[in-house]
């Protein structure tokens, strides 16, 4: 089976590297690691394309998407990316995952329009929508920063769905969440985290 990818990190700018040039530095919880521009390259497209839409990400998307990049040695900046916990392959235990990750949101919700009430923007004022997303994403962005992990959205998912007569269980709801997630991810409108430490 082909690892389905989700990126971990918030950019935090261009800060000196050891050697004392730039490097492009990506924040998780109070670490903060220092990446070259390829290794940072692969790491932005690992948060997929508006066009894969709520789909998983794959490590051969990824690659693919990195080469035609002009990206060289990808395979080499994924597992170093994987390694730094940067990257999570939730391929395997995709619970594991939710329950020791949390999601953050980017940007703000700008409403619905009139031409498209079904469908809610986020993005910034007098610069547009980043991402027109349908309600439940939309309930995700919204609430999903309160929850101390992604697995605490999963449990809420599934109890909305309940009182609504569509009875699931949380892990049934973690495929939902996630390809929301990964809408999100992919228009920039939200990053994963890990959970605080109890």
């Amino acid at each position: 089976m082909t690892a389905t990818l989700f990126p971990v990190g918030h950019y935090a700018g261009q800060r000196p590297g050891d050697d004392g040039r730039p490097a492009q530095s990506v924040r998780i919880g109070w670490k903060l690691h220092r990446l070259s521009d390829d290794a940072f390259g692969t790491w932005v497209l690992s948060h997929g394309t508006a066009e894969a839409g709520k789909g998983p990400w794959t490590a051969t998307d990824l690659i693919g998407t990195a080469e035609s990049a002009g990206i060289p040695a990808v395979q080499s900046h994924l597992d170093t990316l994987l390694e730094l916990g940067l990257l999570a392959d939730v391929t395997r235990a995709p619970e594991e995952f939710a329950r020791t990750h949390r999601m953050d949101v980017q940007f703000v919700g700008l409403g619905n329009s009139p031409t498209r009430p079904d469908r809610f923007a986020i993005g910034l004022p007098g610069l547009g929508p980043a991402a027109l997303v349908d309600p439940e994403t939309y309930e995700l962005w919204q609430w999903g920063s309160l929850a101390p992990t992604l697995w605490h959205s999963c449990q809420v998912r599934a109890s909305v769905l309940a009182e609504l007569d569509r009875p699931v269980e949380p892990v049934e709801a973690l495929t939902s969440v996630l390809g929301d997630l990964r809408f999100l991810l992919a228009h920039g409108c939200a990053y994963v985290d890990i959970a605080d430490e109890q």
